[in-house]
């Protein structure tokens, strides 16, 4: 087997392009009615609950033109981060490329359940020369790096807040115990994947132990067993292995940064709508964001709309109790506004000026003149 073809069977064939099957069309449908009834439950039944309408938009309303700007700024250096990290990975990609095909892909992966969004990042970069083997070997160190993180960060933080002396208002000095199943949670994954990085047998085992859980279900859909994994388990820990090794400092600087800024953002959000920073210093409102973003690891609805707002709403309001309702709510809605439906508006963006190069770009390659059709 090539190592073009073994790389590509390691994403689905949709992702890399194929049309999507009437199972995933199925799919598709079921995750946009999930999406939407998410959406009505927390529009309708649970934010109704929390807060008011009329206080969140007040919170809202009351951020200055200069606190907009900087959370404008601090959402596109995330978008720029996203972009880098494939660069660094795939040599011969300019930063401009990179960001063209990742903005379009989010904008499809906000909207489009399943692998739609990594199909339309592959089929861009496919234009610009980017071969399978590449874009799968950058896609899963990305993703990889990216799930180790979400993982560890929560320990990182709470190791940060406690040397911090722990601040917190009155009322919320029990965040040490989201702290405490943190730092388990992070010791676990930390450890789970330093020993699969040392054994090929123990990454071949997790394969096996991912088929026996997923065949059952399989099953229960008409659809046949999966008996490949603890090959592309150890496939994958080969490739990670090898990318950490070679671009590992510069991958992790993109994905963290990332990580941190998203965040920070959050925090920020919060803030502008009205909670202070004494009641929610920086290091407690960070270490409540690594907490709530582990429920966002796996998205059952496009973009996660629904799932995100309640994880961290859920998160702060544990914390910063039932007076910080409105606040919490208006920030994260401001949050999302930045981190999702902003990548729709620049991914749309984005997707037109690919459209309009490559129609350039090929006039050159047939060599006709500007204006002339190909």
């Amino acid at each position: 087997m090539s190592v073009a073809h073994d790389g590509a069977a390691r994403l689905p064939a949709e992702a890399l392009g194929a049309p999507p099957g009437p199972r995933s069309v199925l799919f598709k449908v079921l995750s946009g009615m999930l999406s939407g009834g998410l959406l009505v439950l927390l529009f309708a039944a649970i934010i109704p609950k929390v807060a008011d309408f009329d206080e969140v938009w007040d919170s809202l309303a009351q951020m200055t033109a200069i606190a907009i700007l900087a959370l404008i700024v601090m959402a596109l250096a995330i978008r720029l981060l996203l972009a880098e990290a494939y660069t660094v990975i795939t040599p011969g990609l300019s930063l401009f490329r990179s960001l063209i095909a990742r903005e379009a892909s989010s904008a499809v992966s906000n909207v489009v359940p399943g692998p739609s969004g990594t199909a339309s990042q592959f089929v861009i970069l496919k234009s610009w020369g980017v071969s399978v083997e590449r874009f799968t070997r950058a896609t899963l160190a990305v993703s990889v790096s990216t799930d180790v993180l979400i993982f560890a960060g929560p320990g990182i933080a709470f190791v940060v807040w406690t040397l911090l002396g722990m601040p917190a208002a009155a009322g919320g000095d029990h965040a040490w115990a989201f702290g405490v199943a943190a730092v388990i949670l992070s010791v676990v994954a930390v450890g789970v994947v330093a020993a699969v990085a040392r054994s090929e047998g123990l990454a071949a085992g997790l394969g096996r132990a991912g088929q026996w859980c997923v065949n059952p279900v399989r099953r229960l859909f008409g659809k046949g067993p999966v008996s490949t994994w603890p090959e592309q388990c150890v496939a994958l820990r080969t490739d990670t292995i090898d990318v950490m090794r070679d671009r590992g400092r510069s991958l992790l600087v993109c994905v963290g940064g990332g990580y941190v800024i998203n965040g920070v953002l959050l925090v920020t959000c919060i803030w502008a709508c009205g909670v202070t920073g004494d009641s929610m210093p920086l290091s407690l409102g960070f270490m409540l964001y690594t907490v709530g973003r582990i429920f966002t690891v796996v998205s059952i609805t496009p973009g996660g709309v629904g799932v995100v707002e309640i994880a961290y709403t859920a998160v702060y309001v544990a914390v910063l109790g039932e007076s910080a309702h409105d606040a919490v709510v208006g920030g994260v809605l401001l949050y999302r506004a930045l981190t999702y439906l902003l990548p729709i508006i620049s991914g749309a963006v984005a997707y037109l000026v690919w459209r309009l190069m490559r129609r350039h770009e090929m006039r050159q390659e047939a060599g006709l003149p500007s204006g002339a059709t190909p």
